[in-house]
């Protein structure tokens, strides 16, 4: 940030530049201006000034005087989601980049953790704990090129692995965290002073899910604890055909339940399927729904045995075994599959979280939205995919794809349209942000958001984390 000089005109310019040093402060416009959109077309306020500390005590200067001036504090990780989550919701506000602090503080090989800084990427973070023998369980959001630890346990994030050891938040075990009073807590097992993080629940109540998905408003996380495995080397790929989308579904349902494979993909029609692998379905006019699976084990036995299994649930319910390009293609190409995909065009995304077995009923209304406004004749392709997550449920999301300023307003139509359908159909948006925020707010029982509402008041009274997050969307 020393190439474009700050314009110094923010209220709190000297004071930040004092906490940590000039080079690190600036409120140019130029500046400014790339952290004014994540990875979707949403826009809100402009931050006032970023910051970018490099210590734990660094964050909590800020905070504490941010806290005093009751001026709005934006946490902002790798700033790659596709939510507008972390977006300002008021002028003037203090955005605090976390990409200086990206250090692995320890791998606890004792106890199987390893306590990282937030700002830490997880593609850094996978490659070196590849060095050492050992894996993580959730591997990342499918930017994981560009995305934070910090930020994707903020905001809920899915991602590589998640079939197997379910969303970001499953894997933490502690985290530490800056409150608006600059006091830091550690939860977990980090109640104690100088203790070992090995526990997320132990001897008082669980505060760690607290800050969990709290989308920057309660808090700033600093440093966050993850479960870790041994090293898997043995990986076995499949990618298996069915005629229709309930006998798909069918036995991607029978395969989770199972817990068989580390990673499960599931591409909703043929069209989906042209779009992310052109040509792959040329040659199986029949097919028009598959699922990719990937099986990792440490032993090349069980991670074949598993994928054996795999193939015998797909083939009793009238799959046809495609090979392996997709399923390799996917996990060999980590976190590189998503930026040609933009070749297509503009993202707009309806993420969320779904039984599986409401799939289909999702994707029936979804094709009638497509067929309406005549997408494929207006250049609009589409991915219709999901994820599988924990034991019996999906991320599932249709991503459209407008190819140009010009056929924008009528993606928009139709996106919109898909967003209300997914929640009318059973759909719960893992993460809100400036994408689902009106329409959860519509169903949100009162209790539950008031409740909310009073920890937000009680551990930030002067409201300076994220404000009106979680209060709608103008």
């Amino acid at each position: 940030m020393t190439i474009v000089k700050a314009s110094k005109k923010h209220p709190l310019y000297e004071e930040l530049a004092a906490i940590a040093g000039e080079d690190r402060v600036n409120d140019n416009q130029v500046i400014i201006s790339s952290y004014t959109q994540d990875a979707c077309h949403l826009t809100a306020e402009r931050p006032g000034i970023i910051v970018l500390p490099d210590t734990v005590e660094e964050v909590q200067a800020i905070v504490k005087l941010c806290n005093r001036t009751k001026t709005p504090l934006i946490p902002a990780g790798g700033r790659n989601g596709i939510c507008g989550a972390y977006l300002p919701r008021v002028k003037g506000s203090v955005m605090l980049d976390m990409a200086n602090m990206d250090k692995i503080v320890i791998i606890d090989e004792d106890v199987m953790t390893v306590t990282v800084e937030a700002g830490l990427r997880w593609a850094e973070l996978i490659h070196r704990l590849d060095e050492k023998g050992y894996k993580l369980g959730f591997r990342g959001p499918y930017g994981g090129n560009a995305g934070t630890v910090g930020g994707s346990t903020s905001i809920n994030s899915i991602g590589y692995g998640a079939s197997k050891y379910g969303p970001s938040t499953e894997g933490v075990v502690s985290l530490e965290v800056i409150l608006a009073n600059g006091n830091i807590i550690k939860t977990g097992t980090g109640w104690k002073e100088g203790a070992r993080l090995f526990a997320r629940y132990s001897s008082f109540h669980d505060l760690t899910g607290v800050f969990l998905g709290d989308h920057g408003t309660l808090g700033v996380k600093t440093k966050v604890t993850l479960k870790i495995y041994p090293k898997a080397e043995f990986i076995t790929y499949g990618d298996f055909g069915f005629r229709t989308l309930e006998d798909a579904c069918a036995a991607f349902l029978e395969v989770q339940k199972r817990g068989l494979a580390e990673e499960l993909n599931l591409l909703c029609d043929r069209q989906s399927t042209d779009t992310f692998f052109p040509g792959f379905l040329d040659r199986h006019h029949e097919i028009n729904a598959m699922f990719a699976a990937i099986a990792q084990e440490t032993d090349d036995q069980l991670a074949n045995r598993k994928m054996e299994i795999i193939r015998e649930i797909a083939l009793e319910h009238g799959g046809k075994d495609l090979g392996n390009f997709a399923s390799q293609m996917h996990w060999s190409e980590m976190f590189n599959l998503v930026q040609p995909l933009y070749n297509n065009g503009f993202w707009l995304n309806t993420c969320h979280l779904r039984p599986i077995t409401l799939v289909p009923e999702l994707m029936k209304r979804d094709l009638e939205i497509f067929k309406k406004h005549k997408l494929l004749k207006n250049g609009i392709k589409w991915i219709a995919s999901c994820l599988g997550a924990d034991r019996a449920f999906a991320t599932g999301w249709v991503t459209i794809f407008a190819p140009d300023k010009n056929k924008m307003e009528l993606a928009l139509k139709a996106w919109n349209e898909m967003l209300d359908a997914t929640i009318d159909s059973g759909g719960c948006p893992y993460w809100s942000g400036l994408l689902w925020e009106n329409r959860v707010l519509k169903t949100v029982s009162k209790p539950f958001l008031d409740t909310y509402k009073e920890i937000k008041n009680a551990l930030d009274p002067n409201n300076i984390f994220s404000p009106h997050v979680f209060e709608g969307v103008n």
